[in-house]
C-alpha cells in the first residue's frame, strides 16, 4: 500500500505560499500512521485567513477563483444528468474532505493543490479504480467533521479485509479513522470485525451515522455498532441488519432494520450509548427514511393499516407518530431538514416543505397556478433551499416560505460550509468549489 511523507520544511513554504494569495494554512511535517501530504507550494489543508470569515446562509458564490476538487469528488456519483447520490464530501474551513472506499481525500476549495491521501490499515476491500462508469457505484458516504479532546477531526470509515493465518480464516473489518484537521493526518482508526455479508448488502458498504456524547455510531456491511471516541474501541453493536442511510435523530438512532427473510425492513428507534432498542414501528414497511427535525423522522413506503402507500413522522424518542400524511401530500423521494424549522421533500420534478415539528405542509412547487417551476433541488441548509431550474438557472429559496430569496446565486451548491460551495462546473460537469460572497 502506498504512503507518501512530505518534506518537514513544507509547511514554511506553504504558509508563504497562501500568504500571497490570501489565504492562510496550517499543516503538519509529515505522514503519520497511513497518513501523507501534498507538494510543497500549496497545501490542501489550508483553511482561510484571519480576515475572511464564513458567510451565514451564504446567498451567493462567486464564479471567479473556481478550484476544481479531485476526480474522487464525483466518481461513481455524477453522471451528464447531475448528481445522482449525494457526494461524500464534507467541508471544515474551506477544505474538502473525500470519503472514498479506499481511504480519505483532503483537497483545499480555496487554492489548487496537490491533495493528501489517507490511507487504511487493511486492505481496502473496494478500491476508487475498481468503481468503472456506472454511476451509483461509490459505496463511501460523506465523512463527519466534529470535535474531540480540543482537536477537531474528520471520522470516516470504509471496509478493509483482515488476512487469515495457518487455519484462522481471513474476515472483513470496518475501519473508523479519525483525520486531524489541523495537521492533515490520521490521528487514529478504530477497528471493528465484520461477519458475513448479508445477502442484501453491498459490498463495502460502510457510513458515519452519527455523533451523540462520546460515541460514534457507524455501519458496515449492514450492521450497526458504537465506538467510544475515548477508548476508541466497539461498545455495542445492533442486532440484525440495517439499511444504509440510518439517521442520529435527538439523542436516538433510527434504523431500517430487514427482517428475517430481507423482504421488508421496519422502522426502530436504538440508544446511541448501548445499542439497545428503544421502540420498533410494525405498521410500516419502509422504504425512505430521514431526519425530519431535531426530535423527528420521517419514513414512508407501505402502511399496512391502510393497506396503501404512505409516510410517517415519528417521535424519535419514543417512536409515537406525529402525524400520518394523507395521500395527497404524503412527501416522497428524499427530505431534508433546514436546520430551522422545516424538512424539504423533492419527488421527480416537485418540491413540498413540511412543519418539522407538526408535519404540516408549508408550501409546494410547482404552484396551483401554473406560474413556478420546481426546482431540482441540490442542497438544504440553514433556512435556505439551493437549487437549479431548467429555464433559469441556479436559484436559492426560502425555505420556510418557498419564496425566492436570490436569483443569481452563481452556483447551485451540493455542499456548503459558508467558505465555499462545492457545484458541478457548468460545462466539464466537474465536482469544483467556489467562495462564498456576503
Amino acid at each position: 500500500m502506498k504512503h507518501a511523507v512530505a518534506a518537514r520544511g513544507a509547511v514554511a513554504v506553504v504558509v508563504a505560499a497562501l500568504a500571497l494569495c490570501g489565504c492562510g494554512a496550517s499543516g503538519g511535517d509529515g505522514a503519520g500512521d497511513g497518513g501523507s501530504a501534498g507538494k510543497a507550494d500549496a497545501g490542501p489543508t489550508a483553511a482561510p485567513a484571519d480576515g475572511i470569515r464564513a458567510v451565514k446562509a451564504p446567498k451567493r458564490f462567486s464564479t471567479d477563483r473556481a478550484v476544481v476538487l479531485p476526480d474522487s469528488a464525483g466518481e461513481g456519483n455524477v453522471a451528464i444528468a447531475g448528481v445522482q447520490h449525494p457526494l461524500p464530501i464534507a467541508l471544515h474551513k474551506g477544505v474538502a474532505y473525500i470519503a472514498r472506499p479506499d481511504g480519505l481525500e483532503i483537497a483545499s476549495g480555496y487554492v489548487d493543490s496537490d491533495p493528501v491521501l489517507i490511507t487504511p490499515r487493511r486492505e481496502p476491500l473496494s478500491r476508487l479504480d475498481d468503481l468503472g462508469p456506472m454511476v451509483g457505484g461509490n459505496t463511501a458516504r460523506k465523512p463527519l467533521v466534529t470535535e474531540h479532546g480540543g482537536t477537531t477531526l474528520v471520522l470516516s470509515a470504509l471496509v478493509g479485509r483482515v488476512p487469515g493465518e495457518g487455519t484462522t480464516k481471513g474476515h472483513d473489518a470496518l475501519e473508523l479513522m479519525a483525520t486531524d484537521t489541523s495537521q492533515g493526518t490520521k490521528a487514529w482508526s478504530a477497528e471493528v470485525p465484520l461477519a458475513e455479508r448479508h445477502y442484501s448488502v453491498e459490498e463495502g458498504q460502510s457510513e458515519v451515522v452519527g455523533r451523540s456524547g462520546g460515541t460514534v455510531v457507524v455501519m458496515g456491511h449492514g450492521q450497526l455498532f458504537g465506538i467510544d471516541l475515548d477508548s476508541r474501541r466497539k461498545v455495542w453493536s445492533a442486532p440484525g441488519t440495517f439499511q444504509e442511510g440510518a439517521v442520529l435523530a435527538g439523542d436516538t438512532v433510527v434504523g431500517l432494520r430487514l427482517d428475517e427473510d430481507g423482504t421488508d425492513r421496519r422502522v426502530v428507534g436504538l440508544d446511541p450509548a448501548t445499542g439497545k432498542e428503544r421502540w420498533s414501528e410494525p405498521r410500516l414497511a419502509a422504504e425512505r427514511l430521514s431526519a425530519a427535525g431535531p426530535e423527528t423522522v420521517v419514513a414512508s413506503g407501505y402502511v399496512t393499516d391502510d393497506r396503501d402507500d404512505g409516510a410517517l413522522l415519528l417521535n424519535a424518542a419514543s417512536g409515537d407518530e406525529v402525524r400520518q400524511f394523507p395521500e395527497d401530500t404524503a412527501p416522497d423521494g428524499e427530505c431534508s431538514y433546514d436546520g430551522v424549522s422545516v424538512t424539504v421533500c423533492t419527488y421527480t420534478d416537485q418540491v413540498a416543505a413540511y412543519d418539522a415539528a407538526t408535519g404540516e405542509q408549508r408550501w409546494a412547487l410547482p404552484d396551483e397556478a401554473g406560474t413556478r417551476a420546481a426546482p431540482k433541488v441540490t442542497l438544504v441548509r440553514e433556512g435556505l433551499v439551493y437549487g437549479t431550474t431548467a429555464e433559469n438557472g441556479p436559484v436559492v429559496v426560502d425555505a420556510a416560505t418557498g419564496e425566492d430569496v436570490e436569483t443569481r446565486p452563481g452556483i447551485a451548491p451540493y455542499v456548503s460550509d459558508g467558505y465555499v460551495g462545492v457545484a458541478l462546473a457548468e460545462e466539464s460537469h466537474a465536482v469544483t468549489a467556489y467562495r462564498t460572497r456576503s
